[in-house]
């Protein structure tokens, strides 16, 4: 399980560990240029030549760090300072040290990069949190420019560590020497576009120092996905009962999406409610469905364990009726889609929900432009469930999942999910494991991370861009 932490979280663990653990500074640096330099070698095992550059702040020290130890190894550092030497504290002394073994500062330009085997960016650290300005936007044009590989040194600069927003230019990096903790902003929003692959080192910090402080979220591993095995003893009625509505005009094929997702789910057995012309096409596409008519709801109820509203719904008379109808139900349920939309006009708050917008969405649901919602997605997250109540899933890269209390994050999932029906795909699994019983935080986030995973899997045999929703299906 990884545990992910927001900068103030990792400042004060920090400031802890040297006023409290008796770390000093500088030596948290010199383990930070060790871990990072580790990390160098073992990823370009060749690599001789290392571009270092270097900001005025600790970041900065811990590339002075870095470059001392890499010249001390036998490397051929070279350190580009951006903006002012750092001159207080221990990046000052870091600095000091590379300048008694003749490590200064020199132009930097696009050639001394691509004459260099590995960049490395040490301009900001975590505590940026305004826009890159001069001359530090034009040293990081350069860096992305180069075709050499990236390394930075415990987050991307021009990513904010809480909300992984991009302070108006950001360093692409092949990979990203984390230290101390995990910070949020890494693993949602731009963070993951910028910081590639994430390394930890908690740069001897006790576990239960850092464990004493509780994280802002976390975030399932490979290992923590659940085995959900059956009893022999079993049968149909043991797995519970779903019952999925939506599939209005001209997109029937939303709701046949929700309905496969949902048998996969290993619910027992799952009913659709459409428009009465599609219910012969729906049980064709897929014989397990069992599919009604809309004034079939009131005859269904005793038999339904969950509901999930909005693929394919519309907002017609229809779409209305029917949204109306599922709402004045005492059931847990999904809403997705233009049952969101329906919300929207109409908020309310219930606490057996589970409301799974994506952006735009949830700007509307908020009432806010979709941007405001990207820019800090997890005050969103909190707004919408303080607004509405139950479990909220923020889609996106870094899907969120908050119950009130709860924050988790799922980082599995590919850019080829960016399509029509991926979430209609998302409602039938979770409406599908809260059918079998599991909580509304733990179905979502079963369903979240299943989901992203089976897209994973999918992407192994095809490319990203000719993924579709009813690929994943074999793989959930």
């Amino acid at each position: 399980m990884l545990r992910l932490y927001n900068r103030q979280q990792a400042q004060l663990l920090d400031k802890t560990a040297i006023e409290q653990d008796g770390l000093p500074g500088l030596a948290l640096m010199r383990r930070a240029a060790a871990f990072s330099l580790k990390l160098i070698q073992t990823h370009w095992p060749k690599a001789q030549q290392l571009a270092i550059i270097c900001g005025p702040g600790n970041n900065g020290g811990d590339g002075y760090a870095l470059a001392t130890l890499a010249y001390l190894k036998g490397l051929s550092p070279h350190i580009y300072q951006i903006g002012p030497l750092p001159s207080t504290g221990d990046a000052a002394k870091a600095q000091l040290e590379a300048g008694a073994l003749g490590l200064f500062s020199k132009s930097l330009s696009l050639n001394a990069l691509d004459s260099s085997d590995v960049i490395i960016d040490a301009l900001f650290g975590i505590g940026l949190n305004r826009p890159i300005t001069s001359p530090y936007t034009e040293a990081i044009d350069l860096i992305n420019r180069s075709p050499k590989p990236v390394v930075a040194l415990d987050i991307p600069s021009g990513i904010d560590a809480d909300t992984g927003t991009l302070l108006n230019n950001g360093v692409k990096a092949e990979i990203t020497a984390s230290f101390i903790v995990h910070k949020i902003g890494l693993f949602h929003h731009y963070g993951p576009d910028f910081a590639g692959k994430v390394f930890l080192d908690s740069l001897g910090l006790a576990k239960e120092r850092v464990e004493s402080l509780p994280p802002l979220a976390t975030s399932w591993e490979n290992q923590d996905m659940p085995h959900r095995s059956r009893i022999k003893n079993t049968h149909k009625g043991t797995y519970g009962t779903a019952l999925l509505i939506g599939g209005n005009q001209n997109m029937m094929g939303a709701l046949a999406l929700a309905g496969k997702a949902c048998l996969r789910s290993g619910a027992g057995l799952v009913k659709l409610i459409s428009r009465e012309p599609h219910l012969i096409p729906l049980t064709q596409m897929q014989p397990e469905l069992m599919c009604y008519p809309s004034n079939a709801l009131d005859n269904l109820i005793q038999q339904i364990n969950a509901i999930g509203i909005g693929p394919g719904l519309g907002q017609d008379n229809w779409a209305w009726q029917c949204y109306e109808s599922t709402c004045k139900l005492d059931l847990p349920m999904v809403l997705d889609a233009d049952a969101l939309n329906c919300l929207a006009l109409d908020p309310f708050h219930y606490e057996r929900w589970v409301l799974t917008p994506h952006p735009g969405e949830a700007a509307r649901l908020l009432e806010k432009p979709t941007q405001t919602i990207q820019n800090d997605r997890i005050t969103a997250i909190h707004a919408l469930h303080k607004r509405y109540g139950g479990v909220i899933v923020l889609k996106g890269t870094g899907t969120l999942i908050y119950d009130g209390q709860q924050l988790a994050l799922c980082h599995a999932g590919n850019p080829g999910m960016a399509t029509g029906g991926m979430g209609d795909l998302l409602t039938g699994l979770i409406t599908g494991y809260i059918a079998q019983g599991l909580s509304l935080f733990d179905a979502a986030l079963l369903g979240v991370e299943t989901h992203a995973r089976s897209a994973d899997l999918a992407i192994k045999t095809q490319s990203e861009a000719s993924l579709l929703p009813s690929d994943i299906l074999n793989f959930i």
